[in-house]
């Protein structure tokens, strides 16, 4: 290769445990496809990795959840912490926010982590419940307005808080409604569209033109092992591309089958590898429109994946000195 890759996205799975069932999930729900086995991430992995990360030349959004619920790891705020220490890395994560208690909230808003995201599918208790089994929609929401409390109270900019709808078709009609509850007191809002992966990895809105898949250039995968997967849609880690203390982490994601693959997708050989043949991840870095609502004073951000909705007004008063 001319010159190495380094990614501008690690995910870091702390954590493949989860206490959710959701309709989604292939990992956990009650389709589950995904057979390797889940645990927490040991800290000789999660330290090797971010002191390793630390030292390339590159901002580098860390990104500590995978195939579980991250506070299932009870050294999570260890590695929040560890990592912030580090100018170049910005240290993030999507939780269920069941066990996002009010220690939790003054940690994260107290700490350097630059974003947190709750998944959380419409505003209805009961239809919450039945896509997201074991989970206590009230719960969450004060969870969630703990933190937004705490932020405003402490005159925080960050983390930023994002919130993450799966828009199922239980909850559809609901889509509405969570924006206008949410909207205006987070950052960003994204309303996902659903697939059914392994058996889908389709998007409704996807360009005619195919490109190269930019998550092979931008995201490097870590499982809670220590094993490097392909990208994010190597659910079951089965394209490893080695282990944490076999090499440098650059090392392994600059050769071998990464780099082969990359070259494909260069060639347009994009059905040769058998993951690509029928995923539309790739068309995720294509923004396909975008509308400002002054009215409502809100930005609307249509992708192949989801749409995005930022809130004008958030955003103006986030600059704003207490």
């Amino acid at each position: 290769m001319s010159c190495q890759q380094i990614p501008s996205q690690v995910v870091l799975e702390v954590s493949g445990l989860c206490n959710l069932s959701c309709k989604g999930c292939i990992v956990h729900g009650p389709q589950k496809s995904v057979t390797r086995p889940m645990g927490n991430m040991q800290e000789d992995v999660w330290r090797s990795v971010i002191k390793e990360i630390s030292t390339w030349d590159k901002t580098i959004n860390l990104t500590t959840h995978g195939g579980g619920e991250p506070l299932f790891n009870p050294s999570l705020q260890n590695i929040i912490t560890y990592a912030g220490q580090f100018p170049n890395i910005k240290p993030g994560f999507l939780t269920n926010g069941m066990l996002f208690t009010k220690e939790w909230a003054e940690f994260v808003v107290d700490s350097n982590m630059d974003w947190i995201c709750f998944s959380i599918d419409g505003i209805s208790p009961n239809t919450h419940a039945s896509v997201r089994k074991n989970s206590d929609l009230l719960r969450i929401e004060d969870n969630l307005n703990t933190l937004i409390g705490l932020r405003k109270k402490k005159c925080r900019n960050t983390p930023r808080i994002l919130l993450n709808m799966v828009s199922y078709d239980e909850v559809q009609d609901q889509v509405e409604p969570f924006l206008n509850t949410w909207l205006h007191q987070v950052d960003t809002i994204m309303v996902s569209h659903y697939r059914n992966p392994p058996q889908s990895k389709r998007w409704p809105r996807v360009p005619a033109n195919r490109k190269p898949c930019f998550l092979l250039w931008s995201q490097m995968i870590i499982a809670w092992d220590g094993r490097l997967g392909l990208c994010c849609e190597d659910f079951n880690i089965d394209y490893c591309l080695g282990c944490v203390h076999d090499n440098s982490l650059l090392a392994m994601w600059n050769s071998g089958m990464i780099d082969e693959l990359r070259h494909m997708h260069l060639q347009g050989q994009y059905d040769t590898h058998p993951m690509c043949q029928c995923c539309d991840t790739w068309a995720d870095e294509v923004v396909q429109q975008e509308i400002i609502d002054q009215a409502k004073r809100y930005k609307t951000v249509y992708k192949a994946s989801q749409i995005e909705f930022s809130s004008l007004t958030h955003c103006d008063n986030s600059h704003a000195t207490c």
